[in-house]
């Protein structure tokens, strides 16, 4: 008896349905990251524009959340965590890639559709010079109203010049929605909507997955910048850091010499120019009081103000300068 019923409610459930759960098993086995997306409102017509972006990249599934819920179940992934986003329609995207790399592909992959009335204008909507393919007669108000300049032509309405309807920002008015139509202008865009993704265990929402790439580049420029100022510093042993150091370490050491008048055929020039630089300074600061006999040229006049610049450069030279911390910067990015 128990055996009968059983075997009346096996043949209940339709075969679609079993086949359907132990794809998605075997699916769900092979691939750690699920990516759940609300149509909600999205057109059904565009999703094999998305099966098509993302062949070979991931495996797409439209299948009801009960069917999606036995099978995650099968696969032993914790249903639990995705119970709050299986309402509604959705699609089921499978892959072994990092799900944001998803995020910011469907953040940028953006489709068109036809105005509905209430629709807001995303850009310009403009309505081209030329044939509308409208035969004259009463549209030639709408157009009018719409304050389109046109003209008839062998019975047909064409437009004078292009014409803005609608701003970003505004509606797009709802007497403009068949002519778009007729034009073949989509002036919307649609775009799926993510709710959340599931990584290796890891439930990620959707406000997590977004990703500002500007942002993102300027935090990483900025922490090494950061880094390299202190590994510098402490003239941390690696080829990048020692590069600069190096060179640091040689401009303190030359001005050192040159402080202290310890002199070499490398530190001449420097020792020469700075002692000449302090003794034009001594007879500037005498001039009037005492003659020395010494007259002073004019290029050297600013002695004291070139020498104050030294000492400020050497205090510049404390740490990497700029251009050194981003040429090496640069090379993080290409």
């Amino acid at each position: 008896m128990i055996k009968m019923a059983v075997e009346i409610q096996q043949k209940k459930i339709a075969k679609w349905k079993i086949d359907e759960v132990e794809e998605l098993t075997e699916d769900l086995k092979k691939n750690k990251t699920i990516i759940i997306g609300s149509l909600e409102g999205f057109p059904a017509d565009k999703l094999h524009e998305i099966r098509k972006q993302l062949r070979g990249k991931a495996i797409v599934r439209v299948t009801k959340n009960s069917l999606f819920e036995i099978a995650a179940k099968n696969a032993g992934i914790d249903v639990s965590k995705l119970e709050k986003y299986l309402i509604g329609p959705n699609i089921f995207i499978l892959t072994n890639d990092n799900p944001f790399t998803f995020s910011i592909f469907f953040e940028k992959f953006k489709l068109k559709r036809y105005a509905k009335a209430g629709d807001i204008a995303e850009e310009e909507v403009v309505i081209p010079a030329g044939d509308t393919g409208f035969s004259a007669g009463p549209v030639l108000s709408t157009f009018g109203k719409l304050k389109i300049k046109t003209r008839v032509q062998e019975g047909k309405i064409f437009v004078a010049e292009d014409t803005v309807i609608a701003k970003p920002g505004s509606k797009i008015p709802d007497d403009a929605i068949p002519i778009l139509q007729k034009l073949g202008i989509m002036p919307v865009y649609i775009k799926l909507g993510l709710k959340g993704a599931h990584y290796e265990g890891l439930l990620i929402p959707s406000n997590e997955l977004k990703i500002d790439l500007g942002q993102y580049a300027s935090n990483i420029a900025k922490a090494y910048q950061e880094s390299m100022a202190v590994a510098v510093e402490i003239a941390y042993p690696v080829p990048e850091v020692l590069k600069v150091t190096i060179g640091k370490a040689y401009r303190n050491a030359m001005a050192l010499a040159g402080e202290s008048g310890y002199l070499t055929p490398e530190t001449a020039e420097n020792v020469l120019s700075r002692a000449m630089a302090k003794a034009y300074a001594l007879v500037s600061a005498l001039e009037g009081k005492v003659d020395l006999g010494i007259n002073i040229p004019k290029a050297q006049a600013p002695a004291a103000a070139e020498e104050k610049k030294e000492e400020k450069k050497e205090e510049e030279n404390k740490g990497p300068s700029e251009e050194e911390i981003g040429g090496s910067i640069s090379s993080l990015f290409g």
